[in-house]
């Protein structure tokens, strides 16, 4: 858990001891693996672009290959560079806080409240991460890395999900009507459940457990387990 940070602006606030997850903390090592490999494969690239003899196969076209390895240095430079221009928003303050009155969406200038009368259930999901094949022994390498860097045993993109009673109760409270709305075409994960939910998505998945453990302990009777989504 992380501390909640002092308000900025007035207006309703969690309470100091509060559980709270920052996003733009957790999972800060995923994001490290992942542009790590994004450098590695580019410079990769750019040593056969410069010299296809030396750092690729010795049969073939050295003119072709030194074209392949530019657009291959290309796409995943580019790849870098978004990433390098998206941090500063993913690393900025903001996530789940949960305090007596209920949780919260929380960000540096505000904060935007759900009271615990209102959630009908909580569950936690995950996704399953994608099996691409893979041929050379470098990428299966580096897959097996970021498999074990960044899953539990293939489970990834954990979530704690938040169930309302009157989807309606969020109207206005912007960050909560946004998770409501991406996850209204959704199937509902038990019988009985609305298939809209307000998802905050963990990206440290020991920061999720921690989460996901302290709900259960505040509200057992709401949790209705893991799903796969």
């Amino acid at each position: 858990m992380d501390r909640l940070p002092p308000p900025k602006n007035p207006g309703p606030w969690p309470a100091a001891d509060a559980a709270f997850v920052n996003h733009g903390r957790s999972g800060i090592g995923c994001v490290l693996v992942g542009a790590g490999l994004l450098f590695f494969f580019t410079v990769c690239a750019i040593l056969g672009a410069v010299s296809p003899e030396r750092f690729l196969t010795e049969s073939g076209n050295p003119g072709a290959q030194r074209i392949i390895a530019t657009v291959i240095a290309v796409f995943f430079g580019a790849l870098s560079l978004f990433m390098i221009a998206a941090l500063p928003a993913a690393l900025r303050t903001h996530g789940l806080a949960v305090d007596r009155s209920g949780i919260w969406y929380v960000t540096k200038k505000k904060a935007e409240p759900v009271p615990w009368p209102q959630i009908r259930a909580i569950g936690g999901s995950w996704v399953m991460a994608p099996k691409r094949p893979t041929t050379s022994l470098g990428g299966m390498i580096g897959r097996a890395i970021v498999r074990a860097a960044t899953t539990d045993d293939g489970r990834e993109r954990f979530a704690v999900e938040f169930f309302l009673r009157d989807p309606r109760s969020v109207a206005g409270l912007t960050r909560l009507e946004l998770l409501q709305k991406s996850t209204e075409r959704e199937q509902p994960p038990r019988p009985g459940l609305p298939g809209a939910r307000l998802r905050f998505v963990i990206r440290g998945i020991g920061d999720y457990r921690e989460m996901a453990a302290h709900l259960h302990r505040c509200a057992p009777g709401l949790w209705v387990g893991e799903y796969r989504r």
